[in-house]
């Protein structure tokens, strides 16, 4: 499966990109959930709390909270930053079979497409830190401090990032994908 949609960067909406994760994984949330509802109905037939506390914490919370969440976080940042360009005339939202970007359309200086490529993850990681250090969902925080990663040369953010910081200051470069 592979298909784009592409909008003038001051219409596309966050919630649209958020959207575009979440129809990417919706089998994965459709399976989640007819878990969970079996889980909850069994709960409620024989008082058994266990099998729903247990579909709850090691299904739910990492598919749909870790996952899809910080995957539209991630992807959301990226836009948000973008459409502050005025360079940037269009976002791209690129959806394969493993994967949802955004890919931006115009013209960029080197130091907007560094801090292009670090909104994705650093969004992820703030939010990752704020469930860490607050103590408020300490396996939760992982799946959004993992986003760190994404900032490795192999990975879009990561090459879009070495590419804005060795080019000169001030120079403008082709705006590269996410």
């Amino acid at each position: 499966m592979s298909s784009s949609s592409t909008s003038r960067a001051d219409d596309l909406k966050v919630r649209t990109v958020a959207l575009a994760v979440a129809a990417q994984v919706w089998p994965l949330l459709a399976l989640v959930g007819g878990l969970l509802a079996a889980a909850l109905a069994w709960m409620a037939r024989s008082g058994d709390a266990v099998p729903a506390t247990m579909a709850w914490v090691l299904l739910v919370k990492p598919a749909a909270l870790g996952m899809v969440v910080g995957f539209a976080l991630h992807e959301s940042a990226h836009v948000v930053v973008l459409k502050r360009i005025r360079t940037v005339t269009h976002i791209t939202i690129e959806r394969s079979a493993l994967r949802t970007s955004v890919v931006p359309e115009g013209t960029m200086t080197a130091r907007q497409a560094a801090v292009v490529a670090l909104a994705g993850p650093s969004a992820c990681v703030a939010v990752g830190a704020v469930l860490w250090i607050s103590g408020l969902d300490r396996s939760l925080s992982w799946w959004y401090l993992a986003h760190i990663v994404f900032l490795l040369p192999f990975f879009g953010d990561g090459r879009a990032l070495r590419h804005g910081l060795r080019a000169a200051s001030g120079q403008t470069v082709e705006a590269e994908g996410n």
